[in-house]
Protein backbone atom coordinates (compact mmCIF):
# COMPACT_ATOMS: atom_id res chain seq x y z
CA UNK A 1 0.00 0.00 0.00
CA UNK A 2 1.39 3.64 -1.17
CA UNK A 3 1.15 5.96 1.57
CA UNK A 4 -0.30 9.29 -0.55
CA UNK A 5 1.98 12.72 0.55
CA UNK A 6 0.61 15.70 0.02
CA UNK A 7 2.27 18.61 -1.67
CA UNK A 8 2.38 21.40 0.17
CA UNK A 9 2.86 23.73 -2.93
CA UNK A 10 -0.03 22.25 -4.70
CA UNK A 11 -2.46 22.53 -2.09
CA UNK A 12 -4.84 25.58 -2.63
CA UNK A 13 -4.38 27.91 0.39
CA UNK A 14 -7.86 29.24 1.66
CA UNK A 15 -7.96 33.13 -0.01
CA UNK A 16 -8.23 36.02 2.21
CA UNK A 17 -11.98 36.45 2.37
CA UNK A 18 -13.15 40.43 0.81
CA UNK A 19 -12.74 41.81 4.77
CA UNK A 20 -9.70 40.94 5.00
CA UNK A 21 -8.32 42.65 2.10
CA UNK A 22 -10.21 45.74 2.45
CA UNK A 23 -9.07 45.89 6.28
CA UNK A 24 -5.13 45.12 5.07
CA UNK A 25 -4.99 47.09 1.87
CA UNK A 26 -7.78 49.27 1.72
CA UNK A 27 -7.75 50.57 4.98
CA UNK A 28 -4.38 49.88 7.22
CA UNK A 29 -1.96 50.41 3.91
CA UNK A 30 -3.87 53.65 2.93
CA UNK A 31 -3.60 54.64 6.62
CA UNK A 32 -0.28 54.05 7.05
CA UNK A 33 0.71 56.41 3.52
CA UNK A 34 -1.86 58.94 4.49
CA UNK A 35 0.50 59.45 7.91
CA UNK A 36 3.33 59.37 6.68
CA UNK A 37 2.64 61.64 3.33
CA UNK A 38 0.85 64.33 5.94
CA UNK A 39 3.62 63.96 8.86
CA UNK A 40 6.44 65.28 6.09
CA UNK A 41 4.45 67.68 4.67
CA UNK A 42 3.95 69.16 8.09
CA UNK A 43 7.66 69.01 8.75
CA UNK A 44 8.68 70.08 5.28
CA UNK A 45 6.49 73.46 6.20
CA UNK A 46 7.70 73.46 9.62
CA UNK A 47 10.97 73.50 8.05
CA UNK A 48 10.49 76.28 5.89
CA UNK A 49 8.74 78.28 9.21
CA UNK A 50 5.91 78.57 7.15
CA UNK A 51 2.42 78.42 8.68
CA UNK A 52 0.27 75.35 7.85
CA UNK A 53 -1.62 76.87 5.91
CA UNK A 54 1.09 78.33 3.53
CA UNK A 55 -0.62 77.05 0.33
CA UNK A 56 -3.88 78.60 1.06
CA UNK A 57 -1.90 82.18 2.16
CA UNK A 58 0.41 81.89 -0.87
CA UNK A 59 -0.03 79.85 -3.73
CA UNK A 60 3.96 79.82 -4.86
CA UNK A 61 5.45 80.48 -1.73
CA UNK A 62 9.09 79.98 -3.74
CA UNK A 63 11.21 78.57 -1.03
CA UNK A 64 13.87 75.69 -1.29
CA UNK A 65 16.89 73.95 0.12
CA UNK A 66 19.85 73.24 -1.61
CA UNK A 67 19.56 69.10 -0.05
CA UNK A 68 22.70 67.83 -2.45
CA UNK A 69 23.60 68.05 -5.88
CA UNK A 70 20.21 65.11 -6.64
CA UNK A 71 17.75 66.01 -4.88
CA UNK A 72 16.64 69.83 -3.11
CA UNK A 73 13.57 70.81 -0.93
CA UNK A 74 11.02 73.02 -2.68
CA UNK A 75 8.15 73.90 -0.77
CA UNK A 76 5.17 73.96 -4.10
CA UNK A 77 1.62 74.24 -3.63
CA UNK A 78 -0.02 72.58 -6.89
CA UNK A 79 -3.20 73.62 -7.69
CA UNK A 80 -3.91 71.29 -10.04
CA UNK A 81 -3.59 67.63 -10.83
CA UNK A 82 -0.21 65.60 -11.64
CA UNK A 83 2.87 67.42 -13.65
CA UNK A 84 1.30 70.49 -12.84
CA UNK A 85 -1.87 70.49 -15.05
CA UNK A 86 -4.83 72.33 -14.70
CA UNK A 87 -3.21 75.06 -12.80
CA UNK A 88 -4.95 77.96 -11.66
CA UNK A 89 -6.95 79.15 -8.17
CA UNK A 90 -10.62 77.66 -8.84
CA UNK A 91 -12.65 77.00 -5.93
CA UNK A 92 -15.06 74.45 -8.55
CA UNK A 93 -12.31 73.06 -9.62
CA UNK A 94 -10.86 72.82 -5.58
CA UNK A 95 -13.94 70.69 -4.50
CA UNK A 96 -14.26 69.13 -7.96
CA UNK A 97 -11.06 67.41 -7.88
CA UNK A 98 -11.28 66.81 -3.84
CA UNK A 99 -14.69 65.05 -4.46
CA UNK A 100 -12.98 62.65 -7.97
CA UNK A 101 -10.25 61.70 -5.43
CA UNK A 102 -12.79 60.38 -3.27
CA UNK A 103 -14.87 59.45 -5.01
CA UNK A 104 -11.87 57.50 -7.23
CA UNK A 105 -10.57 56.29 -3.82
CA UNK A 106 -14.52 54.77 -2.83
CA UNK A 107 -14.20 52.97 -6.34
CA UNK A 108 -10.69 51.62 -6.04
CA UNK A 109 -11.99 49.85 -2.53
CA UNK A 110 -14.91 48.35 -4.21
CA UNK A 111 -12.78 47.46 -7.56
CA UNK A 112 -10.18 45.80 -4.25
CA UNK A 113 -12.54 43.57 -3.03
CA UNK A 114 -12.91 42.13 -6.57
CA UNK A 115 -9.18 41.76 -7.00
CA UNK A 116 -7.70 38.18 -6.26
CA UNK A 117 -3.72 39.08 -7.11
CA UNK A 118 -1.27 40.41 -4.24
CA UNK A 119 0.48 42.81 -6.45
CA UNK A 120 -2.44 44.46 -7.42
CA UNK A 121 -4.00 44.64 -4.10
CA UNK A 122 -0.85 46.47 -2.63
CA UNK A 123 -1.47 48.98 -6.15
CA UNK A 124 -4.60 49.63 -5.28
CA UNK A 125 -3.59 50.10 -1.77
CA UNK A 126 -1.13 52.42 -1.74
CA UNK A 127 -3.44 54.12 -4.83
CA UNK A 128 -6.00 54.84 -2.65
CA UNK A 129 -3.88 56.01 0.07
CA UNK A 130 -2.04 58.54 -2.24
CA UNK A 131 -5.35 60.12 -3.15
CA UNK A 132 -6.46 60.52 0.22
CA UNK A 133 -3.37 62.51 1.02
CA UNK A 134 -3.51 64.39 -1.92
CA UNK A 135 -6.90 65.10 -1.13
CA UNK A 136 -6.98 66.10 2.23
CA UNK A 137 -4.29 68.81 1.53
CA UNK A 138 -6.68 70.22 -1.20
CA UNK A 139 -10.02 70.00 0.97
CA UNK A 140 -8.09 71.65 4.05
CA UNK A 141 -5.67 73.92 1.66
CA UNK A 142 -6.79 74.40 -1.82
CA UNK A 143 -3.96 73.22 -3.18
CA UNK A 144 -0.84 69.92 -2.78
CA UNK A 145 1.95 70.23 -0.81
CA UNK A 146 5.10 68.98 -2.92
CA UNK A 147 8.70 69.28 -1.63
CA UNK A 148 10.63 66.65 -3.22
CA UNK A 149 12.82 67.91 -6.05
CA UNK A 150 14.97 66.31 -8.40
CA UNK A 151 15.29 69.47 -10.79
CA UNK A 152 19.16 69.29 -10.52
CA UNK A 153 19.01 66.30 -12.60
CA UNK A 154 16.41 67.08 -14.93
CA UNK A 155 13.09 66.12 -13.48
CA UNK A 156 11.11 69.64 -13.22
CA UNK A 157 8.67 68.55 -11.26
CA UNK A 158 7.94 68.58 -7.32
CA UNK A 159 6.48 65.59 -5.93
CA UNK A 160 5.22 64.33 -2.32
CA UNK A 161 4.90 60.63 -0.61
CA UNK A 162 1.32 60.04 -1.95
CA UNK A 163 2.70 60.87 -5.75
CA UNK A 164 5.16 58.77 -5.10
CA UNK A 165 2.61 55.99 -3.67
CA UNK A 166 -0.03 56.89 -6.29
CA UNK A 167 3.12 56.10 -8.71
CA UNK A 168 4.45 53.20 -7.51
CA UNK A 169 0.49 51.92 -7.15
CA UNK A 170 -0.36 52.53 -10.66
CA UNK A 171 3.01 50.99 -11.41
CA UNK A 172 2.01 47.42 -9.77
CA UNK A 173 -1.55 47.40 -11.22
CA UNK A 174 0.37 47.26 -14.34
CA UNK A 175 2.79 44.57 -13.63
CA UNK A 176 -0.40 42.40 -11.41
CA UNK A 177 -2.38 42.85 -14.98
CA UNK A 178 0.26 41.38 -16.71
CA UNK A 179 0.80 39.00 -13.78
CA UNK A 180 -2.69 38.00 -13.93
CA UNK A 181 -2.90 37.89 -18.22
CA UNK A 182 -0.12 35.38 -17.82
CA UNK A 183 -1.17 33.28 -15.63
CA UNK A 184 -4.74 32.69 -17.24
CA UNK A 185 -2.53 32.08 -20.61
CA UNK A 186 -0.85 29.08 -19.37
CA UNK A 187 -4.13 27.75 -17.61
CA UNK A 188 -5.62 27.54 -20.63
Amino acid sequence: MTEKTSNPASEDQPAPNRKQIWLRFGILLPVVIIFFDQLTKYLIIQFFEKPLNICEINPKPDVAYDLSPIMDFSLVCNQGISWGLLQGDSSIKRWLLTIFALGMSGLLFWVLGQTRDKVSQWGLGLVIGGAIGNGIDRLFFGAVTDFIDFSDIGFNYAFNIADSAITVGVVMLFVGAFLTRDNLKTEK
